[in-house]
C-alpha cells in the first residue's frame, strides 16, 4: 500500500495548467530578433528536428517540477501487519437425528433444514471452536470442539436419520454436549439444542443433564422445531413422511433446561424462523476479538527526485547547447 505522509503538495500541481498557459502566450508574444522586408522565402523551407523539439525544453522543466512536488509530499510504502488476539466462545451443537426429523412441514425437510442453518451459523462464527453431538434413542460425538469448520460442516451435512437407534434422548444428547465441553477453559461455552420431540429415550433425565450443564456454567440455548401444521399430530413411518411429534411436556422440558443453565428457548415453525433464531443466538453470545496492527513506513521520493534532477539538469545542458539561441 502507498500512501503520501504531506499530500498537500499536490496543491502545487494546479499551477501546471497555468504555467502552461503563460508558456503557449509567451511564446506568440516573443518576436524575432532579425527583421526581413518579407518572410515569404521561409515558407518553402525544410523544418530543422530543433524546430520541432524546442518545446521539449518546456515539458523536460514540467517533469521536473511535477516530479518534485510528488517527492515534497513524500510517498511512502506501508507494510501493515495484525496480530489477532480472540477470546472465542466454544460451542457445541446438539442436534435431533431422530426419524420425526424426516417431517417435510421444513422443505426438503426439519433435519436437512436444521443442517443447513447450522452451517451457516458456523460459517458466522470464524474464531469460534465449534463440535457437533448427534442425538436419537442414543448420542454420540460427531466432532469435538475444534477450529477446522470445513470439516465440521461436512459431517453435518452429511449425517443422515438411523445412524443409530431410533427414539429422542434429549438428556443423553445435553450430557453428551455436557462432556464435550467440560475440559474446555473458554470463558464462555454454550450448548445449542435442535429437537423436534419430547423426551423418549436414554438412561439420563433431561433435568438431571441440566444441572450438569448448570454446574459446568455452560449456558444451553434450547431450539424446539415445532411447526403449527404437525402440532398435536401423531407421527407415522410410512417411507419419509414423518409428521412429528412434539408431545404435551415437549416445549415445558426445553424451557426448564434453558432456566437452569441460564440460557433461552426458542420455537422455530418453519426455517426462516429457525435462521432468525440462530441470528439471535449469534447476537446473545458476541466473541471478543482484539486486533492489533503495526504498521512500518518507507520513504519512496528518492526515486522522484532523481527523475526532476535529471530531467532539470537534461533542460539546462539543452538550452544553452542544441537549442542555444542568439543573443
Amino acid at each position: 500500500m502507498i500512501q503520501f505522509a504531506n499530500p498537500e503538495w499536490f496543491w502545487l500541481l494546479n499551477s501546471i495548467p497555468l504555467l502552461t498557459v503563460w508558456y503557449i502566450w509567451r511564446h506568440k508574444s516573443q518576436q524575432p530578433s532579425l527583421q526581413f522586408s518579407t518572410t515569404s522565402f521561409f515558407l518553402n523551407a525544410p523544418g530543422t528536428p530543433g524546430l520541432y523539439l524546442r518545446h521539449s525544453l518546456f515539458f523536460l522543466r514540467m517533469i521536473a517540477f511535477a516530479a518534485l512536488i510528488v517527492a515534497l509530499a513524500r510517498p511512502q510504502t506501508v507494510l501493515s501487519k495484525s496480530i489477532l488476539a480472540s477470546e472465542g466462545v466454544d460451542i457445541v451443537m446438539a442436534i435431533d437425528i431422530s426419524g420425526s426429523m424426516l417431517a417435510r412441514d421444513f422443505v426438503p425437510s426439519r433435519l436437512e433444514a436444521a443442517k443447513k442453518v447450522a452451517n451457516n451459523f458456523i460459517a458466522g462464527r470464524p474464531n469460534d471452536r465449534i463440535g457437533v453431538v448427534f442425538f436419537a434413542g442414543e448420542a454420540y460425538t460427531g466432532c469435538p470442539v475444534t477450529i477446522d469448520h470445513n470439516a465440521l460442516q461436512q459431517i453435518i451435512t452429511t449425517v443422515k436419520t438411523g445412524s443409530v437407534e431410533d427414539g429422542t434422548a434429549i438428556g443423553l444428547g445435553l450430557g453428551t454436549a455436557a462432556n464435550r465441553l467440560m475440559e474446555s477453559t473458554s470463558p464462555e461455552k454454550i450448548i445449542i439444542l435442535v429437537t423436534d420431540g419430547e423426551n423418549n429415550a436414554g438412561t439420563v433425565k433431561p433435568l438431571e443433564a441440566a444441572q450438569l450443564v448448570k454446574s459446568l456454567n455452560i449456558h444451553t440455548y434450547c431450539i424446539g422445531i415445532f411447526s403449527l401444521a404437525s402440532e398435536n399430530k401423531p407421527a407415522t413411518t410410512h417411507d419419509s413422511t414423518y409428521i412429528a411429534i412434539g408431545g404435551p411436556t415437549a416445549e415445558t422440558t426445553l424451557l426448564q433446561i434453558a432456566e437452569i443453565t441460564g440460557g433461552k428457548y426458542f420455537r422455530a415453525g418453519n426455517e426462516k424462523s429457525l435462521q432468525q433464531i440462530y441470528h439471535q443466538i449469534d447476537a446473545l453470545e458476541k466473541t471478543k476479538v482484539d486486533v492489533t496492527t503495526f504498521n512500518r513506513y518507507t520513504d519512496q521520493f528518492l526515486l522522484l527526485a532523481i527523475i526532476a534532477a535529471i530531467a532539470l539538469v537534461a533542460e539546462i545542458i539543452l538550452r544553452y547547447t542544441y537549442f542555444r539561441t542568439a543573443p
